[in-house]
């Protein structure tokens, strides 16, 4: 009988599938090690061939979570449609980023937030990821500000990437609220505002 190979990728993929739920349980601070073992059902030991320790699993478990809430953009930007047009369409996309197939994990956006903070004077590692993040998504935004400032949709006396940040933080801001309290808090509709509230503020005014 011959030896089962391992693939390692996948391996590695399991452990990080792993840990994703078990840190969006517990956290990052109370989860262990073994925690994550039990819960990708292998050896403690097994997880060390992989990781060498738990913040390494923690900045692997970004880059996985960051898949998973990736927000495919490419279809709109390349429509034949104004530049108001598309940051409306892309703004809906963030309102239907929170669904059943995400809800177990965009609480650990927090414990991503608060580990980078608290890892950015160490390794870094976190924080260069997340800022790779937000970097994308702002410069998306601005892309499609200057392209509507371009073909007067938008104010010409605008910063794009002011706008853009203001965007991102203003959802970030909601996000943090729909957390803390979903009962009150309507996350789609919250988008809705702020996409009505953004596109009336940088819009040229029709005759």
């Amino acid at each position: 009988m011959s030896a089962k190979v391992v693939d390692k990728e996948e391996k590695k993929d399991q452990i990080i599938r792993a840990a994703v739920q078990v840190f969006a349980k517990k956290g990052f601070a109370k989860t262990t090690i073994h925690d994550i073992a039990i819960a990708a059902a292998i050896g403690k030991g097994t997880v060390y061939e992989y990781f060498s320790n738990k913040e390494e699993i923690i900045n692997q478990s970004f880059r996985y979570f960051m898949r998973a809430m990736e927000l495919d953009f490419q279809e709109i930007l390349i429509q034949k449609i104004t530049g108001k047009e598309k940051l409306s369409h892309i703004l809906e996309g963030f309102s239907q980023l929170i669904n059943s197939e995400t809800m177990d994990l965009v609480e650990l956006m927090l414990e991503f937030w608060a580990e980078g903070i608290k890892t950015k004077n160490s390794k870094g590692i976190l924080m260069e990821e997340m800022n790779k993040f937000y970097h994308s998504y702002r410069e998306i935004l601005a892309d499609v500000i200057i392209e509507g400032m371009g073909d007067g949709s938008f104010k010409k006396n605008i910063n794009p990437r002011s706008v853009a940040s203001m965007i991102i933080g203003t959802l970030d801001g909601i996000f943090v609220q729909w957390i803390l309290d979903k009962n009150s808090i309507d996350y789609q509709e919250m988008v809705r505002t702020v996409t009505f509230t953004v596109l009336n503020g940088i819009a040229v005014e029709k005759d």
